[in-house]
């Protein structure tokens, strides 16, 4: 750690060379299993992703004004599958 935080680079789970956001700075040391939220990414989970060795792609939700979440698109096996023609 140096004197302004601890510095992480935060990556995909998949071994493409544009699958990282970045390097961040946080406060403390990070835990496996903590939370990170990274607001608007949708150019990046829907542009950046593959389904290369059957890594899922995100759902895309939609909160509401009132807090209400809607489920607009969900992935699935069957998805991976279809692209393997």
């Amino acid at each position: 750690m140096d004197n302004d935080g601890y510095i992480y680079r935060i990556g995909g789970n998949s071994c493409l060379s544009g699958d990282f956001v970045g390097y961040w700075r946080f406060d403390h040391e990070l835990r496996v299993g903590e939370t990170l939220i990274l607001k608007d990414m949708i150019h990046y989970t829907t542009v950046k992703t593959s389904m290369f060795n059957g890594i899922c792609h995100p759902s895309i939700l939609l909160r509401h004004t009132d807090g209400s979440i809607e489920t607009l698109r969900e992935y699935s096996y069957d998805d991976y599958k279809s692209r393997m023609d």
